[in-house]
């Protein structure tokens, strides 16, 4: 017999949202590398740790300061990372990492909760969910996601002595600083967290026995723990400097130079209080569990507890400090909501009903929302293991690496780690500013102009220069430098090499002369004259040619798109090999603008079905897709999609609409006999036409469309129009006016074609 109470849907419920979120936690470790370049140099300098069986106390990495003294305050993470990556199968090493210490997380989160039962079920699984929603963001594979591990543990070894009265719990407190200490320098969290209890267990003995009573052995323990906890710290490589990093890592000059890493900015108290709406994600979560557990230590005033009190403001201080915070927040919210939720609850147990229920409703709401925002179909390209195409320079330092090329390269700040990675001395990487002192990382944002620039290569010598396709020093370097020769690129970067370094030989085979390797937009200005787009054509296919022979020819999409529109700007015997070359892009890209390019050499090909379906791929998100889409409408005589597709793309850009949709716009309303629809967009096409035969093309459609409307005034004056930009429409209208002769026009028709 079934088990009606078993097979509720308030029990199928919890046991599925829990199971469901360790689906997505396994998805959110099962991604490939994107986030941060930070897991580069930590498995090298892993890797470093284990094989000189000592921490490095100067750099080995950077060619700018070579033996600087380096505090390595993750070294304890690289040594982890760099076992699982090497013994347990690379980068599914990694994942496996991540999975385990998100996983171990929350199960301490949920059996936190669980020590109050006051609460109810729904309790663990609703703080689960919000949670994870306010850290998602944070979960890549960096030291950090073991400091929410900690965080946890000791809430959850701290609350099972507090309310199991089990003192022998606590003695694992000390074991797991040492740990800490050496992991990530967040441990002066735990100092914290256990130095609150131990006050706030003071208090609360004061006031049941007053202040001359003994304090119990609990408390004791607790107050030993806490003084314990500083002094194992020092249990480290690097003794007091270590301990005092945290404090002079976010202190003094350094504050400029962190307030230049995005992770290191704040997010604005308007923002991250005040504004109730649920995008961002994760601060809706955030903004849900400040407010939750604001309001029961509002409840609990008279049975509140000091620690509650001490952490929470502590965790809302650092989050309103540094945007990097908001996730941690969620780790010391968890345990305090719970423990006042279940205090209240016990004084209140008739609203028990009210608050579940709101709890659950919470619960699907960001269950759906995480369904989707995980989902294969939105977010299938970031699944697997490895680098993710597209966001490092691959190509570039393989070039380097194969062609043996050494000297002082010039580096992005996010390039630093995947450098490292590959073994290739760096001009400034991620350990910013615990390597490079804040000045210097000042001097690489500001090195912008010319001037500055020399001065930045003659105080550190570079020869070598790596930079973003994007970045306006790339094109200043290309089209004002001439000292400075591209030799190679991908979808990222651009390596170029100094023509006085020594450089010749790579220079006269590789030099990229034609092509433009830079990309400041999606906008790609190619030359008009054959002769030059064969040679941005020839160049391109060497570029190709040399990742085919690394086998690293499907992970960019750059130099094929670049191939791709070359090719059709060509036209004729060109189109097939455009079209080719655009779904190889479109296939790497994935990205809109990929499908729209692609759609556009379709339609020169007349394959419309194809095209069609590239535009559609490509509109979602892209207003410019609904245009293509017009386009291949119009060309394949399906009028009535093509206004309405061609409608949809002009409503959503208004001013910024191209000519071509204004006029295909308007000839596809001639073609619909919507003739003021035809004169109102063929008029607006005019105006953006420079070109005297196309612009006499539309005055004559619009003289046509004025015709069909029997506006013979307007109609003689667009036909006038046109023969005045362009003669050659007299012969086209004597033709015209032949036609409408036979056809038995009346007189006043044939009196608006002004030719005689």
């Amino acid at each position: 017999m079934t088990n009606k109470k078993n097979a509720s849907p308030e029990r199928l419920l919890g046991l599925f949202l829990p199971l469901f979120l360790v689906i997505i936690l396994f998805l959110a470790a099962f991604q490939k590398q994107r986030w941060d370049t930070d897991i580069f140099w930590a498995l090298k300098s892993g890797g470093w740790i284990f094989e000189n069986l000592r921490v490095p106390m100067a750099d080995p990495f950077s060619q700018t300061f070579p033996g600087k003294a380096w505090i390595d305050f993750t070294w304890g993470f690289q040594v982890i990372a760099y076992l699982f990556y090497t013994y347990l199968g690379g980068w599914y090493g990694l994942f496996i990492l991540q999975f385990s210490a998100t996983v171990l997380t929350f199960v301490f989160i949920y059996k936190n909760s669980r020590i109050f039962t006051g609460a109810g079920a729904w309790m663990p699984v609703v703080l689960l969910y919000l949670v994870f929603t306010a850290s998602q963001a944070r979960f890549f594979i960096r030291p950090h996601i073991f400091s929410y591990l900690f965080v946890s543990v000791y809430f959850f070894v701290l609350n099972l002595h507090r309310e199991k009265r089990d003192s022998r719990c606590l003695l694992v407190l000390p074991l797991l600083q040492v740990l800490w200490v050496n992991i990530h320098s967040s441990f002066v969290l735990g100092i914290l967290i256990v130095a609150s209890y131990a006050l706030g267990g003071f208090f609360e003995e004061a006031r049941e026995k007053g202040l001359k009573a003994d304090a119990s052995g609990g408390l004791k323990t607790l107050v030993l723990v806490a003084f314990v906890c500083p002094i194992v710290s020092f249990i480290n490589p690097y003794g007091w400097d270590l301990v005092t990093f945290p404090f002079v890592h976010l202190g003094g000059e350094n504050v400029e130079a962190l307030s230049y890493i995005g992770e290191w900015q704040k997010v604005g108290l308007r923002e991250l209080v005040f504004y109730f709406y649920p995008i961002p994600l994760n601060v809706f979560a955030f903004k849900v569990l400040l407010y939750s557990t604001a309001l029961l230590l509002a409840a609990n005033i008279k049975r509140l507890r000091i620690e509650d009190i001490i952490l929470f403001f502590a965790a809302f201080y650092l989050a309103a400090l540094y945007g990097r915070f908001i996730s941690l927040f969620a780790f010391f919210a968890a345990p305090i909501l719970s423990s006042n939720a279940s205090r209240y609850l016990e004084a209140y147990p008739a609203k028990e009903k009210n608050w579940g229920m709101i709890a659950r409703l919470l619960n699907v709401f960001l269950a759906a929302v995480l369904i989707f925002d995980f989902s294969f179909v939105w977010n299938k390209s970031n699944y697997g293991a490895g680098v993710k195409e597209g966001i490092y320079p691959e190509g570039t330092v393989s070039f380097i690496k194969k062609e043996g090329i050494r000297g002082n390269i010039y580096n992005e700040y996010v390039f630093g780690g995947y450098l490292i990675y590959n073994d290739i001395p760096v001009f400034i990487d991620g350990r910013t500013p615990t390597v490079y002192p804040p000045y210097f990382f000042w001097e690489t944002i500001v090195a912008e102009t010319s001037s500055r620039w020399q001065r930045l290569q003659k105080e550190h010598g570079i020869d070598m220069a790596l930079v973003k396709t994007k970045a306006d020093f790339c094109q200043r370097l290309k089209v004002l430098d001439k000292e400075w020769a591209p030799v190679m690129f991908d979808d990222v970067s651009v390596l170029y090499l100094k023509r006085s370094a020594g450089f010749d030989d790579i220079i006269s085979r590789w030099e990229i002369k034609s092509v433009n390797p830079c990309e400041k937009d999606r906008k790609y200005i190619l030359p008009e004259d054959k002769g030059s787009l064969l040679a941005i054509l020839g160049e391109l296919k060497k570029v190709t040619g040399y990742y085919s022979s690394l086998g690293m020819d499907a992970r960019f999409a750059r130099p094929h798109r670049l191939m791709g529109l070359a090719s059709m700007a060509l036209g004729g015997g060109h189109l097939e090999e455009a079209a080719d070359e655009l779904k190889r892009a479109s296939e790497v890209d994935n990205s809109p603008y990929a499908f729209y390019d692609l759609g556009l050499a379709l339609s020169k090909l007349k394959r419309h079905d194809e095209a069609l379906l590239a535009f559609k791929k490509a509109s979602p998100g892209f207003n410019k897709g609904y245009m293509g889409m017009g386009l291949a409408y119009y060309d394949a005589d399906d009028y009535v999609n093509a206004v309405k597709y061609l409608d949809k793309y002009i409503d959503m850009e208004r001013e910024n609409s191209e000519q071509i949709a204004y006029k295909t716009l308007g000839l596809a309303c001639f073609k619909s006999a919507k003739f003021d629809c035809a004169v109102k967009n063929l008029k607006k096409a005019a105006f953006l036409t420079d070109g005297h035969k196309e612009l006499a093309d539309i005055y004559y459609n619009i003289g046509n469309s004025y015709l069909e409307m029997e506006s013979y005034k307007a109609a003689s004056l667009h036909y006038t129009k046109a023969m005045e930009e362009e003669p050659e429409y007299k012969d086209v209208l004597r033709a015209f006016k032949g036609n409408l002769k036979k056809m038995g026009k009346k007189d006043e028709v044939l009196e608006a074609v002004p030719y005689n």
